[in-house]
């Protein structure tokens, strides 16, 4: 039997798979695996995560299945907004002077350190 041969050249699965825009695909990756994940924590029915982010519930679930072409940077974002986080973008240039050489920089989703707690409080 033959064993199979797996390379991993980067950190990012959509570079990796030759996509022209891996460093944006990893990104939307990253807010949409957010999203749902506060979504999955928070314990409420998709109709009335629906109504929190105007959205219809079949649009519900494809955030909850990872149809990640469905949305973009910003809609997710937006979605992050609606749930209660606070988003922070921030540029800082590399180097002061733009020159033929300069390369290009680099764009981070950073997630929150401590996950919310699971247990849903009563009111």
């Amino acid at each position: 039997m033959k064993e199979k041969k797996f390379d991993i050249t980067e950190d990012n699965i959509f570079a990796d798979l030759g996509l022209e825009d891996a460093e944006e695909m990893l990104i939307r990756s990253d807010l949409l695996s957010e999203v749902v994940s506060i979504i999955r924590s928070s314990l409420l029915t998709q109709k009335e995560i629906a109504k929190i982010l105007g959205i219809s519930a079949p649009k519900v679930s494809s955030l909850m299945t990872g149809k990640i072409s469905d949305f973009s940077n910003d809609t997710l974002m937006h979605y992050l907004a609606l749930l209660g986080c606070n988003i922070e973008i921030r540029v800082m240039p590399s180097r002061p002077r733009l020159s033929r050489s300069t390369k290009k920089g680099a764009v981070t989703v950073r997630r929150r350190s401590v996950r919310r707690n699971k247990a849903r409080t009563t009111r």
